[in-house]
């Protein structure tokens, strides 16, 4: 290999990786701590990512008591979906804080669905009580940006505290100094220049990992950059195998993540026989759990039920035209008159993630994550709602905890940033391989053998597969910048995949998200 690139360095007191939600509540929070504050993302900040994407539902308990609803259920709604083996600390965190992280957004101008004066609140798959949040997203013309709603207020936030942001940077290292962060090393997508960052407080704020999946409802530059960061410094994934599939998603056009809050106010699924099959999998109906749902509507596809598309459908006809105009403006656009659609279940997000306490500390003093790159929240499946939520919540806490330590350290360390790259041997007698062709087939075998129903010998060929790409990536011939961004790229991908499968394996019983087949 033959690159002479340029290297840049920055000082930082709290560094940010990711620029969505999390990343963006995280920096807000830093800049009011400390001064000198960077966020680098790999696309563009509050523009990039998942956040844009969502459909804007956020869960919390606003007012102790309306509609008999409390902390204490929101709590309990939150571990039972999660199977029991959630993080009890950051659900208890997590439902205590919910409300402060809602009126700060509020606060920075987020806009909310009203009424009487109030804001909006119904009810939701898996949650007792009317606590389903959604972000006004009617100024957004496009569906499939609608979380624009959301991240704007923040960027202009972000730009008015003098956060320093760095945009178009793939980030391959968290850098340690006897087991303290020290800094974080990354690729510029553009130009030949390595970036490195000296700083003492690492958030990890990439998102999850749907970009490793054939199918999934993610934007297509998520491919777990947080997992595999945190995985090559050391630290400790947990219930990586916990991965949710959306139960419905709009086939189109245009293609859309379909929101779980029409089921409560009435819609329903139907197989190509009309036939309301919810009936045959839980007694909670459209109200049960995605996981439940999910996996109910890849079984009637996958019985022959399912339509010409390989879908079913969403069926709105019970929800009043005026209910679907006020409630669902974005949706009832895109239906054009018509009440019923076709969709599909698509990987949608990671349960799991990098393992954290409640402020978001990782086992590696220094290095924090937040957002859907952390794990431990959910459990063995999500709430509708609590994603978006999580992420304001821990990202604030994080971005503060980080923050305070900063002001704590006198001096950080020199960076030594010449360990190898992802994927980066040290010389070029290897093949050249196809990367493109690669990742397409990670990802068809992730979306075929770790996906919503799964067994061992599936499985532990998922886990081979991708343990013989890396070592073929790892011994290949890198002949230019692109080809270096785009095996870092792919490595971590790769590392992501292997993390899930194996995690997959381990977990012999079917559990929430994650199941098994008899073998």
């Amino acid at each position: 290999m033959n690159i002479a690139p340029q290297k840049v360095e920055v000082d930082a007191d709290v560094l940010i990786i990711g620029g969505g939600l999390a990343g963006l509540m995280s920096a807000i929070e830093a800049a009011r701590i400390v001064r000198n504050v960077v966020l680098v993302t790999k696309g563009l900040a509050g523009k990039s990512g998942n956040t844009i994407m969502s459909r804007n539902g956020m869960a919390a308990v606003l007012e102790e008591g309306y509609d008999g609803d409390s902390v204490e259920k929101h709590v309990e709604d939150t571990v039972k979906a999660g199977k029991q083996i959630n993080n009890i600390n950051m659900v208890e965190v997590f439902a205590k804080t919910a409300c402060e992280a809602i009126k700060r957004l509020v606060d920075l101008g987020v806009p909310f669905l009203m009424e009487n004066g109030s804001l909006l609140r119904k009810g939701s798959p898996g949650h007792s009580c009317k606590r389903f949040l959604t972000v006004d997203s009617s100024a957004v013309r496009s569906p499939q940006t609608k979380g624009l709603a959301l991240t704007l207020p923040l960027v202009r936030e972000v730009v008015r505290l003098g956060v320093r942001v760095v945009e178009g940077v793939l980030m391959t290292d968290v850098l340690k100094h006897e087991d303290q962060v020290v800094g974080a090393r990354g690729l510029d997508r553009k130009k030949e220049k390595i970036w490195v960052f000296r700083t003492s407080s690492v958030i990890l704020a990439c998102g999850g990992a749907g970009g490793v999946y054939f199918l999934s409802t993610n934007s297509a530059d998520v491919t777990g950059d947080g997992y595999a960061l945190a995985l090559r410094a050391g630290a400790g994934l947990r219930d990586m195998e916990f991965v949710q599939f959306h139960p419905a998603v709009a086939l189109g056009p245009p293609r859309m993540v379909m929101s779980t809050a029409p089921f409560a106010d009435g819609a329903v699924l139907r197989n190509k026989y009309g036939e309301r099959y919810m009936v045959h999998y839980s007694p909670d109906m459209e109200m049960a759990t995605r996981d439940v749902m999910a996996r109910a509507n890849f079984n009637e596809i996958n019985a022959g039920r399912g339509t010409e598309q390989v879908s079913v459908y969403m069926d709105f006809t019970a929800i009043p035209e005026e209910v679907m105009s006020k409630n669902y403006s974005d949706l009832y656009s895109c239906l054009k008159g018509r009440q019923v659609i076709e969709v599909a279940p698509a990987m949608h997000f990671m349960m799991g993630g990098v393992a954290v306490d409640g402020m978001g500390r990782t086992d590696i003093d220094g290095l924090y994550a937040a957002g859907e790159t952390a794990g431990g929240l959910h459990g063995a499946n999500r709430l509708a709602g609590n994603a978006l939520t999580e992420a304001a919540v821990f990202g604030m806490i994080a971005g503060r905890d980080a923050a305070q330590r900063a002001k704590r350290i006198k001096a950080v360390p020199k960076v030594i940033s010449d360990r190898p790259l992802f994927g980066q041997n040290n010389g070029t007698k290897g093949s050249t391989l196809n990367v493109s062709e690669i990742r397409k087939t990670v990802r068809k075998i992730m979306g075929k053998k770790v996906a919503l129903v799964r067994n061992g010998a599936e499985l532990e060929e998922a886990v081979s597969v991708i343990k013989d790409f890396k070592k073929q990536l790892f011994n290949s011939n890198i002949r230019d910048w692109n080809e270096l961004l785009e095996h870092c790229q792919l490595f971590m991908m790769l590392d992501v995949g292997e993390a899930i499968a194996e995690a997959a394996l381990k977990r012999k019983e079917s559990l929430g998200a994650h199941y098994r087949e008899e073998d």
